[in-house]
């Protein structure tokens, strides 16, 4: 039991340090600011540190025979270790959910930047989109260079 105090209770100080750097970069991407690259380094450091958490998490879980933390909990005798453990499996899983919406937000920001930059090589380029998307493109286009095109 002790071990798996251990490990659920540094996967939650693992978790619990990622939304603010996750709210720190989200705010660097809407001001546009170049200064993301420590922040970023800091997630990846601590992504590292909870697959390195899971790795043990699962070797754990393996020895044991257990499914998942929750099931091998269910199977202990009610102790205070026992009601630890399932309060920082709680704490630990509100964690991932609120990690989970700030990757979500962080995928709807980076799409945003992606068609940004698509929409402006394309005016760089001089593309047309009446002479890519129009009726006449689509039977006989004489353009190599199409609109959104990754060779542009």
């Amino acid at each position: 039991m002790d071990e798996t105090i251990k490990i659920l209770r540094e996967q939650v100080l693992l978790c619990s340090q990622l939304p603010a750097l996750f709210d720190e970069l989200i705010k660097i991407m809407r001001d546009n600011s170049p200064d993301m690259q420590e922040t970023v380094s800091k997630i990846e450091k601590l992504r590292r540190d909870l697959d390195a958490n899971e790795k043990k998490a699962q070797a754990f879980l393996k020895r044991v025979n257990a499914p998942n933390f929750s099931e091998y909990l269910a199977t202990q005798k009610r102790t205070i270790q026992r009601d630890m453990a399932e309060k920082l499996l709680k704490k630990a899983s509100e964690a991932q959910l609120q990690i989970k919406t700030q990757v979500e937000e962080l995928k709807i920001l980076l799409k945003n930047g992606r068609d940004f930059v698509e929409f402006n090589l394309n005016i760089l380029a001089r593309t047309s989109a009446s002479e890519t998307y129009g009726n006449k493109a689509q039977r006989e286009s004489q353009r190599t260079r199409r609109m959104f095109d990754a060779n542009v």
